[in-house]
Order: structure tokens, then C-alpha cells, then sequence
């Protein structure tokens, strides 16, 4: 009898074991491809705010592509997904992706300041969000840019993004000293904004 029970024990242990296995291998494609999506964020998020492909500036819409008149361009580039800037690769961060919509944590994975935020209620909601992750990307050094970008093979077309890059490189500059305003409506760059994120 007592062998039963560990042969139990032992089958049922080797079935959690694949389990977890299954779980850490396929949980992130399957969040990235059917939980953080970007309908899913604009649930909450509303999209006039956020989607830079629904609206591009304060008061004009981003214009839709009309291949009648604009044929497709292999240079153009494709607008990134919510989840490819806001949530870091790897198993352990697609994790994040579930706390933040219990409205637990942000992003990148720490719990939310939320006595912070109430210091910060005064200001705009979006203008208050976009310095706590212009802080947050800094003090990482970009994470979620370089998941994808190569710093030192970027070309840039125009002399002034050359200029740019390369006193990035050379100042060893993070993306979002200059990156600040990409996607999301335009927020004003706070003063010393990054000097005060390396001494807060």
C-alpha cells in the first residue's frame, strides 16, 4: 500500500512538474498573442489618448493609409503594439501583464506608488504617467526600446539624427533622453527631468 501511495506521489509530481514546464514555456506567446493586445489595453486606456494611430496630435487624426493613392512601402514602418514597449520580454515578465490589469503593478513590474500618484493628483493623469516611466526607462536604461532596437546599427537618414546618435553613443545616453514623446500625446519634458530620476 505504502508503495502505491508514492508511486502516486512520485506520477503526480512528475505531472506538476510538466505542467509548470508547459506553463513558463507557452505563457508568453500566448499573452503576448491573445491577453496584451491592444484591444485588451483599450478596454481601460481610452484610445484617443494613447493610440498614436488613432489620433496623432491634440486635435488631428492620424491619416489612414489609401493604397489607392499611397502603395505599400517597405520603408514604411509598422506602428508597435502596446505590449512590445510597455511589457519587457521573457516568461517572468508576461506575469506583469496580469497584475497590471488587477491594477497591482505597472508595467514594469513594481507595485504601484499609489501614495505617489496622490502627491502627483494635481497634475494631469497623462502628464503624471508619462514622467513616472520616462523615470522608470532611465533608470533601466531603456529596456523595452532595446528589446528591439540595436543601438549602434541604427542609421539614421537625416544629419542631425547622425549627430544625435552618435553623441548618444559616445555620452552612453539611454533612448529616452531624446525618445520622449513617440507614441502617446505630447507631454513637456519637466525640468532636470533625468538628473532628478538618478538622485530620487
Amino acid at each position: 500500500m505504502g508503495m502505491l501511495k508514492n508511486r502516486g506521489f512520485q506520477i503526480a509530481t512528475v505531472f506538476i512538474g510538466l505542467f509548470l514546464v508547459a506553463v513558463v514555456l507557452t505563457l508568453e506567446p500566448l499573452t503576448r498573442q491573445f491577453v496584451a493586445v491592444d484591444t485588451a489595453c483599450s478596454y481601460c486606456h481610452v484610445d484617443q489618448e494613447y493610440r498614436s494611430d488613432v489620433r496623432l496630435a491634440y486635435s488631428k487624426a492620424h491619416p489612414p493609409l489609401d493604397e489607392k493613392t499611397e502603395p505599400a512601402n517597405e520603408e514604411i514602418e509598422q506602428q508597435a503594439t502596446c505590449a512590445e514597449c510597455h511589457l519587457a520580454p521573457g516568461a517572468i515578465n508576461s506575469v506583469y501583464a496580469y497584475s497590471h490589469f488587477a491594477s497591482l503593478t505597472d508595467l514594469f513590474g513594481h507595485f504601484r506608488d499609489r501614495l505617489a500618484e496622490r502627491d502627483g493628483a494635481w497634475q494631469a493623469a497623462r502628464q503624471a504617467a508619462a514622467f513616472r516611466v520616462r523615470d522608470r526607462l532611465y533608470e533601466y536604461d531603456s529596456p523595452t526600446c532595446r528589446s528591439c532596437h540595436i543601438e549602434a546599427e541604427i542609421e539614421p537618414k537625416r544629419e542631425r539624427g547622425i549627430n544625435a546618435h552618435n553623441k548618444a553613443l559616445d555620452e552612453q545616453m539611454t533612448c529616452i533622453e531624446c525618445h520622449y514623446n513617440e507614441k502617446h500625446r505630447s507631454v513637456d519634458l519637466r525640468q532636470n527631468a533625468f538628473a532628478q530620476a538618478t538622485t530620487e
